[in-house]
C-alpha cells in the first residue's frame, strides 16, 4: 500500500465571501489538511469498515477488512489438511511408544542376563587364574615338602584352597607333582576361557546399551513418524503463508489522521490499487482561501495573517500563492487560491472543512 500524500480539498470549494470595512478586507476560506490515500493492497471484496469517517485514527490502525473467497476456501482446505495430519501422527506416535515399551523390555531382559552371565564368567576367572597361581607356586615350592591338597571341585568352591594348605610340611610323591602341574595347566586354560568369555559379554552389553539408546528413533522411523512430522511441518508452513495473506487483506492507516469518506462500501468488490479512503492529517492543517486576483498584490510569502476560527482569533503565515489565476462558475472576477500555515499560538481543534475568517490589511 503507497499513501500518497497531496493537497487536496476536503470538501467543495465553497464559496469566499469579500467585505471590505475600514480598509480591511475579509475573507472567508477553509481549513484543509494534508492528505494520504489509502489504496486497496489485494483484489476482493470488502468485509467491515473497522474506523468510521471523522474517526482519529493511529499508525497500522485497521480501517477496511477486504475478504477473497478463494483465499478463504485455500485457508479451510489446508486447516483440514493440517487436523488429519496432525491426528495420523499422534497414531503413528502412539503406536511407536508401544513397540518402544515392548521392544525395550526385551533388551532390558537381554541385559540383565548378559551382565549376569558377565559377572559369572568374571568370577570363574579370577577363581582359575588364583588356583592357577596356586599351583605354579605349589610346583616352585615342591622341594620344601609342601603341599596343597586340592580337590577336583575345587574351581566350584575356590574359597576352599585357603583351607587346602597345610600347616605342616608333607612329603609330595611325583605322581601328585605332575597331577599339580597338570592341574596348573588346566587352570591356566580356564582362566583365559573365562576371560574371553567376559570380553564377549562386555562388548555384548555395551551393543545392548547403544541399542536401547537408539531403539526409539529407530522404531520411530520405522513407524513413519518423522515422514509424518515432516510432511505435517510442510502443509502448517503453507497454512502460514496464506493466513499471512489473509493478514495482509486487512487495510491499515499510514500514521495518525482523521479518516475521510470512503469509496468502497460493504460488499463492494476491490480491484487492487483501487484507493478506498483518505486519512487527513490534524498535524499538518491549513487555511485554503480564494483571494480577488485585484487584492494579492497585497499578499507577500511569509505575510503574517489573522484568522477568524469561529470567535476565536489566530494567526497564520501564507506559505504559497498560487501564480495562476482562475474564475469561479459565471463570476467575471478571477481569483488566486492562497495557502496559509499555522503561525503563533495553536490553532483550535475544529472540523476540516469548517469555514475559516481570513482579514488582510
Amino acid at each position: 500500500m503507497l499513501p500518497l500524500a497531496v493537497v487536496a480539498l476536503f470538501a467543495g470549494l465553497g464559496t469566499t465571501v469579500l467585505l471590505a470595512r475600514a480598509g480591511e478586507v475579509r475573507l472567508i476560506g477553509f481549513l484543509r489538511a494534508e492528505q494520504s490515500v489509502v489504496y486497496a493492497p489485494h483484489s476482493g471484496r470488502v468485509e467491515s469498515v473497522q474506523a468510521k469517517s471523522g474517526e482519529a485514527v493511529k499508525p497500522r490502525q485497521s480501517l477496511i477488512q477486504l475478504t477473497d473467497e478463494s483465499l478463504n476456501r485455500e485457508i479451510s482446505t489446508k486447516l483440514r489438511e493440517v487436523t488429519s495430519l496432525q491426528a495420523g501422527l499422534e497414531q503413528c506416535r502412539a503406536k511407536a511408544e508401544v513397540e518402544i515399551s515392548l521392544q525395550r523390555k526385551d533388551v532390558d531382559d537381554d541385559l540383565l542376563r548378559t551382565r549376569l552371565e558377565a559377572a559369572k564368567y568374571l568370577r570363574e576367572s579370577y577363581a582359575a587364574k588364583f588356583e592357577h597361581v596356586t599351583l605354579r607356586n605349589l610346583a616352585k615350592e615342591s622341594g620344601s615338602g609342601r603341599w596343597l591338597a586340592a580337590t577336583p571341585d575345587l574351581l566350584s568352591q575356590p574359597e576352599r584352597i585357603f583351607n587346602s594348605i597345610p600347616a605342616e610340611p608333607v612329603a609330595i610323591p611325583d605322581e601328585m607333582r605332575f597331577s599339580a602341574v597338570m592341574r596348573q595347566e588346566l587352570a591356566r586354560n580356564l582362566a583365559e576361557v573365562n576371560k574371553v568369555q567376559s570380553e564377549f559379554c562386555e562388548h555384548h552389553i555395551a551393543e545392548l546399551e547403544k541399542l536401547r539408546k537408539d531403539l526409539p528413533e529407530m522404531i520411530r522411523k520405522a513407524a513413519g513418524v518423522d515422514v509424518a512430522e515432516a510432511k505435517l511441518a510442510q502443509v502448517a508452513e503453507q497454512l502460514e503463508v496464506l493466513n499471512k495473506q489473509k493478514l495482509a487483506m486487512s487495510v491499515t492507516s499510514p500514521g495518525h489522521g482523521i479518516v475521510g469518506s470512503y469509496s468502497k462500501h460493504v460488499a463492494d468488490p476491490v480491484g487492487v490499487g483501487e484507493a478506498l479512503v483518505t486519512i487527513y492529517d490534524r498535524e499538518r492543517p491549513f487555511v485554503e482561501v480564494d483571494v480577488p486576483s485585484r487584492e494579492v498584490i497585497k499578499l507577500q510569502v511569509g505575510q503574517t495573517l489573522r484568522l477568524d476560527f469561529a470567535g476565536e482569533n489566530r494567526t497564520g503565515r501564507v506559505e504559497f500563492i498560487c501564480p495562476q489565476a482562475h474564475n469561479r462558475n459565471d463570476d467575471a472576477d478571477s481569483w488566486i487560491t492562497v495557502r496559509i500555515r499555522p503561525a503563533g499560538k495553536l490553532w483550535p481543534e475544529v472540523a476540516i472543512g469548517s469555514a475559516i475568517g481570513v482579514r488582510m490589511k
